[in-house]
């Protein structure tokens, strides 16, 4: 036990991450692969309605942009939040399992309904925006992480380190929404188009 906890000292933040994202992911494999018996045959239905209301139907896609900048903007207020608070690093951790858990059990879903022709859908469905989700996650874990140690491992005046601390993350933060905002661009105009493409070549 001693060996082990040593060990996990010596890791720096970006294994301990790259290791929490294998874990979700291979959770989300695995849940995937186990219980395959128990939503298979909903889950191809939902997919077979959902794909042919894409491929065939009329895309809002301002609509579209509103809805997805909407959320992702609130998300990312909220996750702020939660970093200002002294359970920012629990939910650091269980955030990066969720997500990286909710990726490996859509894939090994769609790779399992489709087989191959299901990785060249997960590519047009994340293809270009996470071009650009993907250092905004990296730049929100990382500097959420060293904020919420900078408050509550760092210094014990807690509400003027918050203060202070919240004050020099503005730029950050509206860099990160500024990012967002072209990253929703991309997935409501590029993105969904480039999906209701894939969907008619390869859905019947």
């Amino acid at each position: 036990m001693r060996q082990i906890k040593l060990g996990l000292q010596r890791l720096n933040i970006m294994q301990i991450a790259a290791a929490l994202l294998v874990l979700g992911l291979v959770m989300g494999v695995l849940t995937a692969n186990i219980f395959k018996g128990y939503y298979m045959d909903q889950m191809s239905d939902y997919f077979r309605e959902a794909f042919y209301d894409i491929s065939e139907g009329d895309i809002n896609y301002s609509g579209l942009f509103f809805r997805i900048t909407g959320d992702n903007l609130g998300e990312l207020a909220l996750f702020w939040i939660f970093c200002i608070t002294i359970i920012g690093i629990p939910y650091i951790v269980l955030k990066l399992i969720a997500m990286s858990f909710s990726a490996g059990f859509f894939i090994s879903a769609v790779a399992m309904l489709y087989g191959f022709k299901g990785i060249w859908l997960v590519l047009a469905y994340i293809f270009p925006h996470w071009l650009i989700y993907l250092p905004v996650y990296y730049l929100c874990f990382s500097r959420g992480y060293t904020l919420c140690r900078s408050i509550y491992a760092e210094r014990r005046d807690y509400p003027g380190a918050i203060i202070s601390k919240v004050r020099q993350y503005v730029p950050l933060f509206l860099i990160l929404a500024a990012l967002i905002l072209v990253a929703g661009f991309l997935e409501a105009f590029v993105g969904s188009f480039l999906l209701k493409k894939a969907l008619g070549l390869y859905i019947k």
